[in-house]
């Protein structure tokens, strides 16, 4: 039952299209937290949660110093991260948002990158590694393709998933 009732109030809550909220009261903040999900959970089961509504906690990684529009959290381990754009009338993350939990409320989306198109990218890759010579960076570019193509293979994909987060609203954790 009283999950349940964790439940329906989460359910309250997503239905609200709030932005950052300044003050909340410290035993309904408790509850908020507990029902958030960590960002494994949110990536474990992503391919079904396209288009829906999410509701996740992780720590800010970085913030887009041109305009604030995009934040990237990650897990503790620092092993997962998914980017979140600011959307609706969330206008953008502050770069003194770096290092703090936050809880955020947005859709998932995904971005598919087709077989041709990391085709591409793995040619212009090996073109500039040969034209400038700059073999670390393009080492750790050509890593990330073969990875991109081990998870093809592995899920019996002809594209690469990525996924990231419409932002529409966000807590910090204190």
């Amino acid at each position: 039952m009283k999950y349940l009732g964790l439940m329906a109030m989460c359910i309250m809550m997503l239905s609200c299209n709030s932005v950052k909220k300044e003050k909340t009261d410290e035993k309904e903040f408790s509850q908020i937290k507990q029902t958030a999900l960590s960002i494994e959970q949110v990536m474990q089961a992503a391919a079904d949660n396209v288009g829906k509504e999410v509701y996740f906690q992780g720590t800010v990684n970085h913030v887009c110093a041109h305009s604030g529009k995009r934040c990237i959290l990650k897990t503790a381990d620092g092993k997962l991260s998914i980017r979140v754009e600011a959307t609706g009338k969330l206008e953008g993350f502050a770069r003194e948002l770096a290092g703090n939990d936050l809880i955020v409320t947005g859709t998932l989306r995904e971005k598919r990158l087709d077989t041709s198109s990391i085709d591409k990218w793995e040619a212009d890759v090996k073109a500039k590694q040969v034209d400038e010579g700059k073999g670390e960076h393009c080492s750790s570019e050509m890593a990330n393709i073969k990875d991109m193509r081990d998870w093809m293979k592995e899920n019996n994909k002809d594209y690469y998933a990525i996924y990231y987060v419409d932002g529409t609203a966000y807590e910090i954790v204190e």
